[in-house]
């Protein structure tokens, strides 16, 4: 892994990331690979914009094989309305370049940011979904409620994402059944 400091943040780059990234550029003839990282891109940089309206530094912010981790610490000390809008915003803010590329007359560039940030929206690992619902479920369960309601959001997720995969067929692209999978199992293993 390459580790390089950048102000109070740790910028790292892990070789997965890279393998990843190759394969992908490889394999792909169609130039998604390249709206897939544009929207990755938006989606990202909006997290850190509003953290940095907030005065919310990155620990580290980590490119790895399944994509692009920011972590933080000193957001659990933040009021939950703030922590929201900073897990909301990356969804929106593809959501919201999807429908100007869809306008622009780019319905490839749209159908990947509005892809992107339903994905991420979903409540699974450490996706934007599963923090929001974490959120919701500290305010209104009981806490030794709140693993089972995010394991059981989170393996019902996956669930429906692997059948939408297996009734979809070969229209869902492969990265989709493999995370989705990938989901399972790990939520799996901590039931």
């Amino acid at each position: 892994m390459i580790t390089l400091k950048i102000l109070r943040t740790e910028l790292q780059l892990d070789f997965s990331f890279f393998a990843v990234a190759a394969m992908f550029f490889l394999m792909d003839e169609s130039g998604f690979g390249i709206w897939a990282l544009a929207a990755c891109a938006v989606h990202e940089l909006s997290h850190l914009a509003v953290m940095a309206v907030f005065g919310i530094n990155a620990d580290a912010i980590t490119f790895y094989g399944a994509g692009i981790r920011i972590s933080c610490g000193s957001i659990e000390n933040v009021p939950s309305a703030r922590q929201a809008l900073v897990y909301a915003v990356g969804a929106a803010a593809n959501f919201v370049l999807a429908a100007v590329l869809f306008l622009c007359g780019m319905p490839a560039g749209g159908i990947v940011n509005l892809f992107t940030g339903a994905f991420n929206l979903l409540p699974l690992g450490e996706l934007d979904g599963a923090r929001l619902l974490k959120l919701a479920v500290i305010r209104r369960c009981r806490a030794e409620k709140i693993d089972r309601v995010m394991r059981a959001a989170g393996i019902s997720s996956a669930l429906i994402c692997a059948a939408a995969a297996v009734f979809l067929g070969s229209e869902v692209p492969f990265t989709l059944v493999t995370t989705a999978a990938y989901f399972i199992i790990l939520r799996s293993g901590r039931v």
